[in-house]
């Protein structure tokens, strides 16, 4: 069993190899409300809030405990990212950190020796139909974006893989999501508590871009170039201003298509260096997988 001293020195550990001095408010909160207890845990906060950090800490203290991590993400590229960047923080202390989002015909019995596995919902449906033999030894399952129950496409799969988790193999779960408006409904069904909070690190202000212009609330005006795309142009201004800028495209076609328009202020904004690492990342996500990612 791990004691309350274990269980600080991995909220510990985590702060410290993610390069914070302290929890911030969300962290807080789930601490006080039990992430690092036996229950299941659903956690609904805005992004950037923190919510990745509080998956890293009950991994790490399950994994302290000699049980498998589960680590469930809707995307083949997220958990690349994923994979990545847990391999390289959390290696060096031993954890041998797997990802699996390949041939749905294997059940794959060589991530029975690995201690955090990352997956995408589909490929862990395929592991539990083949009769994984280590199921029993999972102690946690993390499922990531956990509002994508509610998408037609993906939603049943999400749902039949953890409904068959809590029968088969009852480990804990934490559910993370930014944009889950039902997160109470979720907790009940899951039988968890819930953590809400809309604190986030960095103050967001609602826009309406129209006419060439961006009206936000509270008022505050933004005028666009009307000879270039508002895209182009938004991207632009926040580059200008030394900001960041998230683009949420609804299709892929189009989500191509913006990034067609936005290489040409992205690409002066950078530095030399800044164009090498970028390509030395680029080549790395491409070939993380044993096939070239789509």
């Amino acid at each position: 069993m791990t004691s309350g001293t274990d269980s600080d020195e991995a909220v510990r550990k985590v702060l410290e190899l993610s390069g914070f001095e302290g929890p911030n408010p969300v962290q807080e909160l789930a601490v006080r409300k039990g992430l690092l207890g036996k229950g299941n845990m659903v956690v609904a906060a805005p992004t950037a809030s923190g919510k990745t950090l509080l998956a890293e800490i009950a991994a790490l203290k399950a994994i302290r405990e000699n049980r498998k991590v589960i680590y469930i993400v809707p995307l083949r590229a997220l958990a690349s990212e994923k994979y990545e960047e847990f391999r390289q923080r959390y290696g060096p202390l031993g954890i041998r950190v797997a990802i699996s989002v390949g041939d749905l015909d294997s059940s794959d019995p060589w991530l029975a020796r690995y201690d955090m596995i990352i997956v995408t919902s589909e490929k862990l449906d395929s592991l539990l139909r083949h009769g994984i033999s280590w199921a029993g030894e999972i102690g946690l399952v993390i499922a990531d974006e956990v509002h994508l129950l509610d998408d037609p496409s993906r939603g049943p799969t999400l749902e039949v893989v953890l409904t068959r988790l809590r029968q088969d193999a009852d480990p804990r779960i934490l559910a993370l999501s930014a944009t889950i408006s039902n997160h109470e409904e979720l907790a009940a069904w899951l039988g968890a508590s819930s953590v809400k909070s809309d604190w986030r690190p960095v103050k967001l202000y609602t826009g309406v871009c129209f006419d060439n212009k961006v009206n936000f609330l509270p008022k505050m005006e933004l005028r666009l170039d009307p000879d270039r795309a508002n895209v182009e142009e938004l991207v632009s201004q926040a580059l200008e201003r030394k900001k960041q800028a998230l683009l949420f495209i609804s299709t892929r076609r189009n989500a191509e298509s913006a990034a067609e328009k936005i290489c040409g202020p992205v690409g002066k904004s950078l530095s030399k260096e800044d164009k090498a690492e970028l390509g030395r990342l680029a080549g790395k996500v491409l070939h993380v997988l044993g096939h070239p990612t789509i």
